[in-house]
């Protein structure tokens, strides 16, 4: 993802959580430190420093997704997702909600593949991806 687009879509999805009534705070912890949400506080705190810079949109989304769903509050560590059924829903809701920020904004890819190097979509991702796409098939 070409850097101003990661840094316009970041900044969408921070007010995106604002405007939903959660907050974050931005940290610059190890590459490996997590993000993490807290239910009870609607509060995320993301590591801009992240191993995978290109990955931060998505993980932003995953954390705003666990406190949209009222999940209880995990760290983000790219083991378990996937793995049970908060983790899946958040990741779900990430895809989604970066799917829809690229429509909004005339970046129509048809091609899953693309779509997910051009956002930083993680590669586990890749089924949901292309059943989004044949999904919105009719929308393109």
């Amino acid at each position: 993802m070409r850097n101003l687009g990661k840094e316009e879509l970041i900044e969408y999805l921070l007010n995106y959580a604002f405007k939903h009534g959660l907050s974050y705070i931005l940290v610059k912890g190890e590459p490996y430190d997590p993000a993490l949400s807290f239910k009870n506080a609607h509060k995320m705190v993301i590591n801009t420093n992240w191993h995978n810079p290109n990955e931060l949109p998505f993980i932003i989304g995953h954390e705003i997704g666990h406190l949209m769903l009222g999940d209880s509050g995990i760290a983000y560590w790219p083991s378990f997702s996937g793995q049970n059924s908060e983790e899946e829903e958040a990741d779900l809701f990430s895809l989604k909600i970066i799917y829809d920020y690229s429509c909004k904004n005339g970046d129509y890819i048809q091609e899953p593949g693309t779509f997910m190097q051009n956002y930083g979509i993680p590669e586990r991702m890749t089924a949901a991806t292309k059943q989004l796409f044949k999904d919105n098939d009719d929308l393109i």
